[in-house]
């Protein structure tokens, strides 16, 4: 028999270990509610968007390209209603090419 103290940390063990399978899941439409690439592809010439990749991740649709402004991004969709989910901007890129031309050689910032 298990003692009190020993089950509460097999309850905690097993409660942690399954979260990972259900914590990462950002969309959760059943698939017969997806929309196609195709809507996918049409939504983002709609914004500008230039998509470098196309992928299902996580439950959702993710999309890797360029916006409207040529800054590089990614995306997650939801796949029923392609609603933006989380979408970040890379932003080192643009930094780097700017500290570039505005620093002149032998000049400190």
């Amino acid at each position: 028999m298990l003692l009190p103290a020993t089950r509460s940390i097999a309850l905690a063990i097993l409660v942690l270990a399954g979260q990972p399978a259900w914590a990462g899941d950002d969309c959760d439409a059943p698939p017969e509610t997806w929309q196609p690439r195709g809507a996918v592809r049409a939504l983002a010439e709609r914004k500008g968007w230039h998509i470098d990749k196309l992928k299902i991740d996580d439950g959702c649709y993710e999309i890797k390209g360029r916006d409207a402004e040529d800054r590089r991004f990614k995306a997650k969709l939801d796949p029923a209603t392609l609603e933006v989910v989380r979408m970040k901007h890379e932003h080192r890129e643009r930094e780097r090419k700017h500290d570039r031309i505005s620093t002149k050689p032998g000049e400190h910032e």
